[in-house]
């Protein structure tokens, strides 16, 4: 048998949860026979053996060779490692520490593999404990009579996340704000639930992503599962406060990079994405009351870089040092932060304090009228600025049911949809930013514009590009993943 790659795994997902008829029975069988333990209360043990089951049939179906982490020490069911101590907002099926007793039954009864973590040290990243599913009981997965669409999560499970400057989550008092934020999630939450999210090209769903500084030393691939059970979206608000944060965070297209995006289809239909020009730099100048595309017509990443004579690595490296300088809170916390960030493998060049120091200079000179803005964590505030602009346009996609995913500045739309779109980020940036000018970026993919233009100058171009929107380039597993999400859903397999 092969060894098990333990790094290829995910957080147990403590909110996992099914009111389908069919799965209390399958609980209840295990337990009985299983793991009823008289000394404790029968609910108690149930419900915790429910959440592990559940995410375990999940993890199988997604990918057979996914590990799931697990704490296993007493203590991160109660210090605000897992959620806040006791029931709340963030715990809403009150799961405790009870977990890591059901984790030890199955174990040792042969129904799941484990594997010990450990706490980390100078050489290593700590690494929870890994588990996953075993014969003994795959085979009664296969048997069951709930599928992988029966699970979901909790009705209850927390929406708007209000965290700490330690990224603890806090009790917050409701008001019409936050009510509204919730309805609109929830609502968002059952577009993309009902909503096919896949790429045609790969069979098995998942994607291998860029080997990053921080991952090296493990010398194993890192993936990203395409699956139907992470799409589930969340508003994470920080520092205490409501006027910071506020981005949208779910979903695993977040997690992947533009080249794969650019191939997503939605209800099998190809997309378009579209992103803010420059949005942080020119909502910063808004804050000052200026507008930047008044100001000048220049691209505010521009400034050179002693070392580097490359064009585009010259853009990419200022617009990242750029936008961690608005988000940190001094310049030793920025230049942490941008070695941690870059990729030095696309971007093989030295970085000393002297050059960084120099970079963060010239900045302020290029921009002095935001320079004050630099290293004072006014990023948060910035974030908080946009994540209201998102709010606006997925509002009104909501109301018309029609998919559009995003990441914090960029949205993916179905084919067709794309004017819509550029004209709602026109309006929500006029809302939010009280300026006029803004610059919106389309990504390579053919819009609707584009397809009907070249109808009469390229008719096989025309042709193809045609085909391709309305058929795509599917493979077997994208076939098979999306007749069985249009056959839960009852949705005509034809009409996409």
């Amino acid at each position: 048998m092969t060894d098990r790659d333990y790094n290829h795994s995910r957080p147990l997902d403590v909110h996992r949860s099914s009111n389908y008829s069919e799965v209390n029975p399958f609980i209840d069988e295990i337990y009985n026979n299983h793991i009823k333990d008289v000394s404790e209360n029968a609910n108690i043990q149930k419900k915790h053996l429910k959440l592990v089951l559940l995410d375990l049939f999940i993890a199988w179906i997604d990918d057979p060779e996914l590990n799931i982490g697990v704490h296993m020490h007493e203590g991160a069911y109660s210090d605000g490692t897992i959620f806040n101590k006791g029931k709340s907002r963030y715990n809403e099926l009150n799961i405790k520490v009870s977990t890591i007793k059901v984790v030890h039954r199955l174990r040792d009864l042969g129904f799941i593999g484990f594997k010990k973590g450990y706490e980390g040290s100078v050489e290593y990243a700590p690494r929870l404990s890994r588990i996953w599913g075993k014969d003994k009981l795959t085979k009664l997965f296969k048997d069951a009579a709930f599928s992988y669409f029966d699970i979901n999560y909790s009705k209850d499970r927390e929406v708007v996340i209000l965290r700490n400057e330690d990224k603890v989550d806090l009790e917050y008092e409701d008001n019409e704000t936050t009510e509204a934020m919730r309805e609109l999630l929830h609502k968002y939450n059952e577009l993309l639930r009902t909503t096919f999210i896949d790429i045609p090209e790969l069979d098995i769903p998942r994607i291998e992503l860029k080997e990053k500084k921080k991952r090296r030393r493990r010398n194993k691939p890192v993936f990203v599962n395409i699956s139907h059970h992470d799409k589930f979206t969340r508003r994470i608000f920080n520092n205490s406060t409501f006027e910071e944060g506020g981005r949208f965070y779910g979903g695993w297209w977040q997690r992947v990079d533009e080249s794969h995006r650019s191939r997503i289809r939605l209800n099998n239909k190809a997309t378009v994405e579209i992103d803010y020009s420059a949005l942080h730099v020119i909502l910063a100048y808004a804050k000052v009351n200026v507008d930047y595309w008044k100001l000048t017509d220049k691209d505010p990443y521009r400034v050179p870089i002693d070392g580097v004579e490359n064009p585009e690595h010259i853009r990419d490296i200022n617009k990242l040092f750029f936008l961690l300088s608005l988000n940190a809170s001094n310049e030793i916390s920025l230049y942490k932060a941008f070695r941690s960030e870059l990729d030095y493998k696309e971007y093989p060049y030295k970085f000393p304090d002297k050059v960084l120091a120099k970079l963060l200079e010239d900045i302020k000179l290029l921009h002095p009228k935001i320079a004050h803005l630099i290293c004072s964590g006014a990023g948060l505030k910035l974030m908080n600025l946009d994540s209201q602009m998102v709010e606006f346009i997925i509002k009104d996609f909501v109301k018309t049911n029609t998919p559009i995913l995003t990441v914090h500045d960029s949205f993916v739309v179905p084919f067709g949809q794309e004017d819509r779109l550029n004209n709602l980020m026109k309006e929500a940036f006029m809302s939010v930013s009280k300026q006029e000018r803004v610059r919106i970026k389309y990504n390579a993919n053919i819009t609707e514009k584009g397809l009907y233009a070249s109808q009469h100058q390229d008719r096989d171009f025309y042709l193809d590009k045609l085909s391709f929107i309305q058929k795509g380039n599917p493979s077997k597993g994208y076939v098979y993943r999306m007749k069985r999400h249009y056959s839960w859903f009852g949705i005509d397999s034809n009409s996409g």
